[in-house]
């Protein structure tokens, strides 16, 4: 073969390399078959008898052939180890088993590539059992041609709990810098914690300033796992972080909170693969933890720290065009200058309607009523109380407003719609708007009051009542061009060649 031919036949061995590489790579039936077996390592059971059999007691057995066709798969139980500990009591029934006391029974059950075989068991302590208390179920897993594969699971009478105290080493941090936090992990439950699952989620403008390289993150959420081999917890134990976690405030962050929560093994909480997939592995040093004196603080499993800034709120006024007699639109509200930004701290407007108008529209979310949550703004007496009982039903009209929304981010504007009548002209109208931080919890500290309140101005235009501000729009823009049009023709008309 020439070299010339050899390059004219480049695509199609390119397209039969790929195909081979795809059919030899997803596992599909022209792979070897692989038999797999999920069942958790370590069960804690619980001696209330009032879960005995709730979902946390319940032992989940899952099998899987892959590389093959739907075949028929069997699975065998050896519960000789849990004599004196527990027994198993029927849970999912896509397993017929008719004697499940017996020492060690089995079922059959279908699988293929898509669907793995599962069953559910209830696992209840048996009368005289203890914490601590410890037993184990074996398993062994066979497919027709394909190597058998055998699982433990350890099961164990009573439960591990875990409290979380946090100690940062400031209280308040400048924008852009940085807090360390020393966590510490308690034991309060009755066995032992085998292996530790720590997860820490940040939010409001905080981040993790390193990634360690045994913890998975997905934006500002992070799940560390720390097995047997590297800590057990007795009970009454505690162990705290080697290093402090430094987690790193944004510049325009205002209330930057951590939330931190520990499991033990198999306690925790697994993400399905597809959800786990998304988490990527960090690498820095790895998270590790040390033994430490429990001290007698009261755990705390939330962090905030206050941010050395402020957020300036400006307040955004209107002017109201149209003849008396005529509905106009407007948007009135606020607008967040920073440096910092309130995203989730409330921020109040309020709306005092210019005197000669009426409202005749406020904002009103019909989805909102469904679902009984409090409208944008509140109609209010002139004492300040709201006129309807209900926040979430459509407000009448009223002389003032209140409205309510977060403060957002730098530069952000916020407004609220709403629709007057011009009822009469009159001098003196004393339409305002003001804007304040409604959270006295998360405070905006703005230092520039003189912003805080703008006017609300109405001019009249004569006219008819009908008129309202985007008719003048529409008005305008179409006398603009009648008169261009116009201008043509006349132009037109004086360069066209006069009839002799």
């Amino acid at each position: 073969m020439n070299g010339t031919c050899l390059r004219g036949r480049w695509p199609v061995v390119l397209v039969v390399v790929a195909l081979v590489a795809l059919l030899g790579g997803c596992g599909g039936l022209s792979g070897e078959p692989r038999l797999s077996l999920q069942v958790p390592e370590v069960l804690y059971v619980s001696t209330d008898p009032s879960r005995a059999l709730s979902s946390e007691n319940d032992l989940d057995v899952g099998q899987r052939l892959t590389g093959k066709g739907p075949t028929d798969v069997s699975i065998t139980f050896d519960i000789r180890g849990l004599a004196g500990v527990a027994v198993l009591k029927r849970g999912g029934d896509r397993c017929e088993i008719d004697r499940i006391r017996r020492p060690v029974f089995g079922c059959t059950m279908r699988t293929d590539q898509q669907h793995a075989a599962s069953q559910t068991f209830h696992v209840v302590p048996v009368k005289g059992s203890k914490a601590g208390d410890t037993g184990v179920v074996r398993y062994t897993v066979r497919a027709p041609g394909v190597p058998d594969v055998t699982g433990r699971t350890t099961v164990t009478v009573g439960k591990p709990t875990l409290a979380v105290e946090q100690r940062p080493d400031r209280t308040t941090v400048a924008p852009g810098g940085t807090v360390g936090v020393r966590l510490v992990i308690r034991n309060t439950g009755g066995v032992p914690a085998r292996g530790v699952a720590l997860r820490m989620d940040a939010r409001d403008g905080f981040s993790f300033d390193s990634k360690h390289r045994n913890c998975r993150y997905r934006g500002a959420s992070a799940w560390c796992r720390l097995p047997a081999a590297t800590v057990v917890v007795a009970p009454g134990e505690a162990y705290a972080l080697a290093v402090p976690e430094r987690v790193r405030v944004a510049a325009d962050a205002m209330y930057p909170g951590v939330t931190y929560s520990a499991d033990a093994l198999a306690e925790d909480y697994t993400p399905p693969p597809e959800w786990a997939a998304l988490f990527t592995a960090g690498s820095g040093p790895d998270l590790r933890l040390v033994p430490v004196t429990p001290s007698a603080r009261p755990a705390g499993d939330e962090l905030h720290v206050a941010v050395a800034t402020h957020a300036d709120l400006a307040a955004v006024g209107a002017t109201v065009k149209g003849p008396v007699g005529s509905r106009q639109s407007m948007r009135i509200g606020f607008r967040t200058r920073g440096p910092g930004s309130p995203r989730n701290a409330p921020v109040t407007v309020g709306f005092t309607v210019p005197a000669g108008t009426s409202v005749v529209e406020s904002p009103y979310e019909p989805e909102r009523d469904e679902e009984v949550l409090d409208q944008p703004c509140r109609a209010l007496r002139d004492d300040g109380t709201p006129i309807t009982g209900s926040a979430s039903e459509r407000q009448p009209p009223a002389r003032r407003y209140a409205c309510t929304a977060p403060g957002g981010k730098v530069g952000q504007l916020t407004l609220f719609p709403f629709t007057l009548r011009i009822d009469r002209d009159i001098a003196d109208r004393g339409g305002q708007v003001t804007v304040r931080g409604a959270d006295a919890k998360r405070p905006t500290h703005d230092d520039r009051p003189a912003n805080d309140t703008a006017g609300v101005a109405v001019r009249i235009w004569p006219g008819p009542g009908w008129a309202t501000s985007s008719f003048y729009s529409v008005a305008g823009v179409g006398s603009g061009l009648l008169l261009l049009v116009f201008g043509i023709v006349l132009v037109r008309r004086r360069r066209a060649p006069r009839g002799k």
